[in-house]
């Protein structure tokens, strides 16, 4: 069970790239695409690895100068021919997004803008107030808010409805042109109206500073045992961690008791910087221990990372929560704790994001993130989930590869622990989340559960009371017109759409509206089965809105990975038999 985050929209997508080209086509393009190809042409030919034989090599210098040519002749005859005027600028970042489409999909080409927000997640590092934001029904609020950051200082509150940005009223504003307006230049000033519950109109005149996140989110002693949810690995997740530990100990000498292990969650946790992962793992594991292997075509990108500190926890029990949402540098630090028999792993198979992607500066503050190797763990295992995403093609660029067998090859870790490959890491206990019913879902996604929070946070409503509370609920959801639909109920709406209305629809009509009214049963039956699972989100909302710690604890006391994680690492003759072959 996961805290909902509001997250920040970023745009990366490939087709979001604003392009203003105020060029126009004229007879010149032809002669300079023509320059660009024979270029191109020269640079494969000299780039171009030695071959077995000058025959071979020769036949694909052609093969390479023949698909040049066709992309100058298509080119050519688009740029003279095509009924409209054309952006040539907007054709060819088509042609190399189109062209990298063929690889993984982790190789992209990013603009300027794309490029500064990748430096911004790397960094965990912005310039802004230090707020989250979220569009629920229309208007702008504030989901979150930063300790210690210019808003926070302002007395900005989760809940605050932002009407306007330096004078800009954000009516039919999207989410991220509203991003785009609240970010900017440190040291520049920033004016926020914004509507609150009780209060009215309230203004903020702010000065926007170099925000910087940390990448754990929650940390603390919990029933005895060190946790650190991590949610990213950035620049400075290494200080991140040491500061989680140093509380944690804090807490240790407060309470008086042992500290019982570490656990170490990284559910939902895409990855980030190698370093960061290399950083991390050097905290539990003996200085020198081998942690990831990159391997790559070129014989420069080949390299071993080993750990160059002494661990600040070499001994103490460890678990590391995963899911298949655990991706890369996650993985790293998984793979190696596995590997080396430190700790154990609880939950799902991880996500298999094995691919090293080097950021090469193009010109114009343009960025090419390209794939240039792969990660293995320390036992040989290849992280890569091969095919993960891949894009089909009736024109393979990459050699495709032949698979054996079900994949999973068989490995050893130092102990000689049996461990397998085939993609991702695969925990020593495996646990499956709870799945969440699809009405909380839409609840949630419509911000139905944060409206009524939001309402209900200050007020004397007993949310202990389940019936007082969702009783509430189901009024605040009739005023605000909230209406579910399930799954079988639109796929139903859209079989009777093949209907032809005045024949078949109206000739069996009868059954048609008696199969709806059975539909709309198993729809009441699902909402009421979800009753109770509401009522405990809602719980965990209005506090999660007065304090996201104690919010976090919540969750964290009904999570069943983190109490089977409690449950192993409380009994230590069962903890040591699982780090034995």
């Amino acid at each position: 069970m996961r805290p909902r985050r509001w997250k920040r929209l970023s745009g990366k997508g490939r087709n979001n790239r604003k392009i203003n080209d105020g060029m126009r086509q004229h007879s010149g393009y032809p002669r300079l695409f023509r320059a660009f190809a024979a270029a191109l042409a020269a640079v494969l030919y000299l780039c171009s690895p030695p071959s077995a034989s000058a025959e071979g090599n020769d036949e694909r210098y052609f093969s390479d100068l023949k698909g040049i040519e066709l992309m100058g002749q298509v080119y050519r005859e688009v740029a003279e021919k095509y009924v409209d005027t054309l952006s040539i600028s907007r054709l060819m970042y088509s042609a190399i997004d189109g062209m990298l489409e063929t690889l993984d999909p982790y190789t992209v080409f990013l603009d300027e803008q794309q490029s500064r927000e990748l430096g911004e997640l790397t960094s965990s590092q912005y310039a802004g107030i230090g707020i989250t934001i979220g569009s629920i029904e229309s208007s702008i609020f504030v989901t979150s808010v930063e300790k210690g950051w210019p808003a926070a200082k302002a007395g900005m509150l989760v809940g605050d409805r932002i009407t306007e940005v330096n004078g800009v009223r954000l009516k039919n504003k999207s989410l991220e042109r509203v991003r785009e307006l609240i970010k900017g230049n440190a040291g520049v000033p920033l004016t926020l109206a914004v509507n609150r519950r009780n209060s009215g109109r309230l203004t903020f005149r702010l000065m926007r500073e170099e925000i910087r996140l940390s990448t754990v989110n929650f940390s603390g002693l919990v029933e005895g045992f060190g946790y650190i949810g991590l949610e990213s690995f950035g620049t400075r997740t290494f200080e991140d961690v040491q500061r989680a530990l140093a509380g944690i100990r804090e807490e240790v000498a407060t309470s008086g008791g042992p500290l019982k292990g570490i656990i170490l969650d990284l559910r939902d946790n895409p990855g980030g910087l190698l370093d960061a992962a290399v950083d991390v793992t050097s905290m539990f594991v003996p200085e020198e221990s081998p942690v990831v292997s990159i391997r790559g075509r070129s014989q420069g990108s080949t390299k071993a990372y080993r750990t160059m500190r002494a661990p600040e926890e070499p001994d103490i029990p460890l678990a590391i929560l995963i899911n298949a949402r655990s991706a890369s540098a996650a993985e790293i630090v998984s793979g190696a704790v596995q590997d080396l028999d430190r700790g154990i792993l609880i939950g799902e198979r991880s996500f298999g994001k094995g691919l090293v992607q080097s950021v090469i500066r193009l010109p114009y503050d343009n960025d090419l993130k390209l794939t240039t190797a792969k990660y293995y763990t320390p036992s040989g295992r290849l992280i890569q989930q091969e095919g993960n995403g891949a894009t089909a093609s009736l024109r393979d660029v990459l050699p495709r590869r032949k698979r054996t067998g079900s994949g999973h090859e068989l490995f050893r870790t130092a102990a000689k622990r049996k461990v397998y490959g085939g993609g991702g890491i695969a925990p020593d206990i495996a646990v499956e989340p709870p799945a969440e019913s699809p009405y909380l879902e839409q609840l949630r996604y419509r911000g139905m559960l944060f409206l009524f929070s939001l309402n209900h946070a200050s007020d004397p409503l007993d949310s202990a009371d389940s019936t007082a509370l969702i009783s509430a609920f189901s009024r605040f959801l009739k005023n605000h017109e909230f209406s579910y639909r399930s799954a079988d109920e639109k796929r139903f709406e859209v079989f009777i759409q093949s209907f032809d209305e005045d024949g078949d629809r109206k000739k069996n009509m009868p059954l048609l509206e008696a199969v709806r009214d059975e539909l709309e049963r198993l729809r009441n039956d699902e909402v009421a089965r979800a009753t109770g699972e509401v009522a405990v989100a809602l719980r965990e909302e209005i506090v999660r809105q007065r304090d996201p710690e104690a919010a976090r604890r919540l969750e964290l006391a009904r999570d069943p990975l983190f109490g089977k994680t409690v449950e192993v690492l409380s009994a230590p003759r069962k903890y040591a038999r699982l780090l034995r072959p």
